[in-house]
């Protein structure tokens, strides 16, 4: 099933009273909701590790992960930010920052106040970041360790095109 599909068969069993234009919370099928009323089990026992193992699996199927792996992060944007540059980035390390609007402006204040560079490459708020644009600047700049990029920039309802950005950044 396709991200399309799945969505518009959530949409029509939950249909929101409200339209919620952010980041969370969002609307849950009601099996959720109900099945979240029971106790839960310590991360450390043998139960959670299946847990873990059946959704990370379930996860790579959805979103036709191939090559890679699916990570999960009991944390909010913010901590996945930081995550990636403290475990990433060598200290004192160099990263290409895209910012195309405020989560992008996060990053880069993760990457300095983690003890990182940061190089940006800002747009003016409504504009995606471009492909070439971002060749130039690794082209400046080739000792950075790692790119940022925003997919879906909320602040400004901006879609980055991941896809060709990614072919540059590699």
């Amino acid at each position: 099933m396709q991200f399309e599909e799945a969505y518009k068969e959530v949409y029509e069993i939950v249909r929101p009273k409200y339209k919620l234009f952010t980041a969370g919370p969002v609307a849950c099928f009601p099996e959720v909701l109900e099945i979240m009323k029971v106790q839960m089990f310590s991360h450390r026992a043998k139960e959670y590790k299946q847990m873990h193992v059946d959704t990370v699996e379930r996860l790579k199927k959805f979103l036709e992960v191939e090559k890679g792996e699916v990570l999960l992060f009991p944390s909010s944007g913010t901590g996945v930010m930081e995550a990636s540059i403290r475990n990433g980035i060598s200290k004192g390390g160099k990263v290409l920052v895209t910012i195309i609007g405020a989560f992008g402006k996060r990053y880069k204040q993760v990457v300095e106040t983690n003890g990182r560079k940061a190089v940006t490459l800002e747009y003016e708020p409504g504009k995606a970041a471009k492909p070439e644009d971002l060749d130039e600047a690794l082209k400046k700049n080739p000792d950075v360790e790692a790119v940022t990029i925003t997919y879906n920039e909320t602040s400004t309802g901006v879609l980055n095109p991941l896809s060709e950005l990614a072919k540059v950044a590699k």
